[in-house]
């Protein structure tokens, strides 16, 4: 990808409460790279990305609608000046999910410590694998002190690098996901500690892998 432009996948993270600042209502691509701020692509049918940003009072970050193309609406975001784009997608196997991944700097894959996603990322890193794309784990909706949250990471480390921030189960998401907001627009507590150390981290691998 341009080195201007870097593009990752979450998949099924739902909504990414990392990018939700609001700094006010621009209304155009050309105003979000202004900003400096992230453009959202919401690709699950479920569409739960695009029904928190519709709960939201204001218009950023930028949602963007695909109707002429996942490629052509990257071009066109990068000749606007966007530097960053995070793609939601669905939960699932599927080979629109597979283009996804193969347009991604970096594919963040979220994993609850639970048996199901465990068994689930197999077939996923198959997709990522694929592609030839960098990717990280991160491990969600932890429930604090269980034996699953402490063996998931050791267990996920087997297969490939894996964010040593753990976003633990708060009701703080829910609770601000209610009016579209994300935990670090609500407070400074917990949760939005675990959400601002996250994105740092997802800026750095995302540095160094649009560098190589």
């Amino acid at each position: 990808m341009s080195e201007r432009q870097s593009i990752f996948a979450g998949l099924s993270l739902n909504p990414p409460p990392f990018l939700s600042r609001s700094q006010g209502p621009p209304h155009t691509p050309y105003d979000s790279a202004r900003l400096g701020l992230p453009a959202l692509i919401d690709t699950d049918p479920q569409g739960s990305l695009t029904a928190w940003w519709n709960r939201r009072d204001g218009e950023t970050p930028l949602l963007v609608n695909i109707d002429n193309g996942l490629p052509a609406t990257l071009d066109a975001l990068r000749e606007a000046g966007i530097k960053m784009v995070l793609i939601d997608t669905p939960p699932s196997v599927h080979a629109f999910v597979a283009d996804v991944i193969g347009l991604a700097d970096l594919v963040v894959v979220p994993v609850r410590p639970t048996p199901d996603d465990l068994d689930a990322v197999g077939p996923t890193l198959d997709m990522i694998e694929a592609a030839g794309r960098n990717f990280v784990f991160v491990v969600s909706q932890a429930k604090k002190r269980t034996r699953l949250a402490l063996e998931t990471v050791p267990a996920l480390a087997q297969h490939g690098k894996v964010s040593p921030v753990v976003v633990y189960d708060r009701v703080e998401f829910p609770t601000a996901a209610l009016d579209g907001r994300g935990v670090v627009e609500v407070g400074d507590g917990a949760a939005a500690t675990e959400i601002n150390e996250l994105l740092t981290y997802i800026r750095k691998q995302l540095g160094k892998d649009i560098s190589k």
